[in-house]
């Protein structure tokens, strides 16, 4: 005998001290719990399916280049990036002597970004000016030897 009263919403079985449940009640109640679980997972109910994708995975990409010295140089990403933050391993952000100062990080974003960096095709372009312009702040993103630390946000196409 099936149950005396059934759910509302799955019409799951709702037993009372007379029934006498049968385990075919069981497995039907478990097959419309696991059709319905299913059907929530797999719908985009709560998310997108771009956020689905992006589920357990980082949404920001952390690297290192040494500069080479050279006026620019381009480090190439294998992804398009929304957003790049770059600062000098061991190094202050700016560091100010006199009307110098020497610029040992850098920000990009769409909407603009600081002096001595570009986003490029490949990925992004750093500057090192090694003699003091009229104004006073040198890039210094691409001083021989140093490392560089760099934290950018992939575009989500």
């Amino acid at each position: 005998m099936s149950s005396t009263y059934k759910t509302t919403y799955l019409g799951l079985n709702k037993f009372v001290g007379s029934d006498k449940p049968k385990m075919d009640d069981f497995n039907f109640d478990n097959e419309q719990l696991d059709s319905k679980f299913q059907e929530h997972v797999e719908s985009n109910l709560h998310i997108t399916e771009e956020e689905r994708k992006l589920l357990g995975k980082s949404n920001f990409v952390m690297g290192t280049y040494t500069g080479d010295g050279q006026s620019t140089q381009i480090i190439p990403l294998d992804f398009e990036a929304e957003f790049l933050m770059i600062f000098t391993k061991g190094e202050e952000l700016i560091h100010a002597s006199g009307n110098t100062s020497n610029i040992y990080s850098a920000i990009l974003t769409p909407l603009g970004c600081t002096d001595g960096v570009l986003f490029t095709e490949e990925g992004f372009m750093v500057s090192y000016i090694s003699t003091t312009p009229p104004d006073g702040k040198k890039t210094m993103l691409n001083v021989s030897g140093k490392t560089y630390i760099y934290l950018a946000i992939p575009k989500v196409k």
